[in-house]
């Protein structure tokens, strides 16, 4: 059985379609079709099948995709093997938002100079959804907020930044604090999400329930709506939020808890984690 076709038909299970799984393997989806049917072929089984607009895997297919996987990986480990700094082969990296703009770009440089041969590829997500996407091995590490549990001691934790919680208003907005949570309305870090569940307490105590605006999860988006004159928030210092002119920076030495960005993984070696953490 042809490696890539395994590759092909796990990118179809994950994407859910064959557009989806085409676009990810740079084909076109009749390939990727012909490619699933070949498979469906040797085996004399269905694998994949029709859910309205989507495609989904057969209860035989479900059965053996953790060795399906486990095929593609192996394959994909042989440059690693062959490599001496064991910097090679392909490297699956997940990361919430913040962490895109604040840790890929050195992430891409240090690749670069010290693993060339190294095939990185980026899944954006939440930590929740990034750290399901871990446990199912569908990556290979995640940039995310410290999980608020305990985690299994098959995955390995590196502390990579801790970042206080502040409160964030237009760059022109000369207010206090209590002045700023009597006037304006509040827009929300997601109190669901894991890094907004940290502040609740504090903004529970502190910013009346109806004068919130509106949740979000995404703190990019929260900090331009803010710069231009929208309310104000709380939200953790990550780096990038320093290059965002529009915004004024308030300490809040009465809100002690902090977010923490860990990097998660199950598999990656010293090496690899030096490059992440650089």
């Amino acid at each position: 059985m042809d490696t890539r076709f395994i590759q092909t038909l796990l990118a179809v299970v994950d994407s859910g379609s064959f557009a989806g799984a085409a676009r990810k393997e740079n084909m076109t989806p009749a390939a990727v079709a012909q490619r699933i049917r070949s498979i469906e072929a040797e085996l004399k089984q269905d694998l994949i099948r029709r859910v309205g607009q989507q495609v989904a895997p057969t209860q035989q297919c479900l059965s053996i995709l953790p060795r399906l996987r486990n095929i593609a990986k192996q394959v994909g480990q042989i440059a690693t093997d062959l490599d001496e700094a064991g910097l090679g082969g392909p490297v699956r990296l997940g990361s919430i938002s913040t962490a895109l703009s604040d840790r890929i770009p050195n992430v891409l440089a240090q690749f670069a100079k010290y693993a060339p041969t190294a095939s990185l590829s980026f899944v954006p997500g939440t930590s929740k959804d990034l750290y399901a996407k871990l446990l199912d091995d569908q990556i290979d590490a995640a940039f995310v907020v410290h999980p608020p549990f305990r985690i299994p001691k098959s995955i390995t934790s590196v502390h990579i930044e801790t970042q206080p919680f502040i409160m964030i208003v237009s760059a022109d907005d000369d207010r206090s604090v209590e002045q700023i949570i009597a006037s304006e309305r509040a827009l929300i870090y997601d109190s669901t999400s894991w890094g907004g569940k940290l502040s609740m307490p504090w903004i529970r105590k502190w910013i009346p329930h109806d004068r919130v605006l509106c949740e979000l999860d995404a703190l990019e988006a929260i900090g331009i709506a803010v710069g231009r004159g929208i309310g104000y928030s709380i939200v953790p210092d990550w780096q990038g939020l320093a290059e965002l002119t529009s915004v004024r920076r308030i300490p809040l030495p009465t809100l002690k808890q902090k977010r923490n960005l860990v990097l998660l993984h199950r598999h990656l070696n010293e090496a690899h984690v030096r490059l992440f953490r650089s």
